[in-house]
């Protein structure tokens, strides 16, 4: 049985011996709050949801890791963009502190401005207070939770593999760096091999993992990574963050938002990057 905090996450426990793996599945969350409003379709917003992503990870618990999932939609507040990356214009009065607006130049920040095809979602701007108890309620909820499984690890291994993942488009949106490009099956991001996030020894070894099994892999591009991998990331010290991409088409009808018949096939590319973990980490253990 999960844990649950209503609205907010599931956390999944290991139901083998465990090992320090944390799989963490934060925009697939389909509870949408009763004050979420958009004026466009919800076929729009529900195109940015990371579908399946949660049941393509489920099996993670099965390999001795802990699975965090989010429940809330990061089209209400998305926990991968940091708590002032806020697009001035979807602000209604004054901010107590400077904004750093950084994605959410592109509309796609803390709050959307913009919808995966650039139709404008937001319904009216927010006040401070409104911004407030969205990340009181669910943002920083959420990142507790994911920093307290991580400590965790953390305090029983000198090495925690943590994974953020995610789905993408098959061709790059207008508002994204690679509009109108086809994308690779796999994309791997640890913020653009800064190292900040991950060693590259250790996204490299991911991405072999995907290849030897016969899918395309990109590191770094189109996605580095967000705000998930670097607050969490810390390689000096041993945690290893990537970001995991999958390719939507690979798994799925976007024009109707059902599995397709290759969704089996990359639950069981999944798999064999979480066997492959696992077994590392209980190697490393010994």
């Amino acid at each position: 049985m999960p844990f649950v905090e209503k609205g907010i996450f599931y956390r999944y426990e290991p139901t083998v011996s465990p090992v320090p793996l944390v799989i963490d599945v934060s925009r697939s969350g389909r509870e949408y709050p009763t004050d979420f409003r958009s004026g466009v379709s919800f076929t729009a917003i529900h195109d940015n949801v990371s579908m399946y992503v949660d049941e393509i990870w489920e099996d993670a618990p099965k390999y001795g890791g802990t699975l965090l999932y989010a429940l809330f939609p990061h089209m209400y507040i998305d926990a991968n963009r940091h708590e002032l990356d806020i697009d001035p214009e979807l602000v209604e009065g004054e901010w107590p502190v400077p904004l750093q607006p950084t994605v959410s130049k592109r509309g796609l920040g803390l709050l959307k401005s913009k919808s995966r095809y650039g139709e404008p979602v937001q319904e009216r701007k927010l006040t401070y207070a409104e911004v407030e108890d969205r990340l009181d309620r669910y943002h920083r909820p959420y990142h507790r939770e994911l920093k307290a499984i991580v400590d965790r690890a953390r305090a029983s291994s000198n090495t925690v593999y943590h994974i953020s993942c995610h789905c993408m488009s098959a061709v790059g949106a207008p508002t994204h760096p690679d509009a109108g490009q086809e994308r690779a099956d796999f994309c791997l991001g640890n913020l653009n091999n800064g190292q900040q996030t991950s060693s590259t020894d250790f996204i490299e070894y991911v991405a072999q993992i995907i290849r030897d099994q016969g899918f395309s892999c990109t590191i770094n591009m189109p996605y580095g990574g967000g705000e998930i991998n670097r607050r969490h990331g810390d390689p000096k010290n041993g945690v290893e963050s990537i970001l995991f991409e999958i390719n939507k088409k690979r798994f799925m009808d976007v024009s109707t938002f059902q599995k397709n018949d290759g969704f089996d096939a990359i639950k069981a590319a999944t798999n064999g990057v979480l066997g492959a973990l696992s077994s590392k980490l209980r190697e490393l253990a010994k």
